[in-house]
């Protein structure tokens, strides 16, 4: 898929959303960082892996439908940035509960 073609399929798309353009020195180091507007999971995504697959594969591993390799899934928590695909399921449900505005302990 052509870049240019996935900014604009993230545009059209409902259920996900750009946040971020990395660029870095070389262009094969740009990261596009996308959000599944439903989880408020972030997918860092490379040029080179955009480049790689076609859209409805981008698109199941922006919705955590799949999952690949140098693909991750990440979250900004406390003023950074960090991948949740080595968290314990505790952690992940506290992601959930934030996400939703859950704050409240249970009895």
């Amino acid at each position: 898929m052509q870049v240019g073609e996935f900014f604009w399929k993230i545009e059209e798309d409902k259920d996900l959303r750009g946040v971020d353009l990395q660029i870095g020195d070389d262009p094969a180091e740009d990261i596009m960082v996308v959000e599944d507007l439903h989880s408020g999971y972030k997918t860092r995504f490379s040029i080179p892996a955009i480049l790689e697959n076609d859209w409805p594969m981008l698109r199941d591993i922006a919705l955590g439908r799949k999952s690949i390799q140098p693909l991750y899934h990440v979250t900004r928590i406390v003023g950074y940035y960090s991948r949740i695909e080595n968290w314990n399921k505790s952690k992940i449900g506290e992601l959930v509960d934030r996400r939703h505005g859950n704050y409240s302990l249970a009895s």
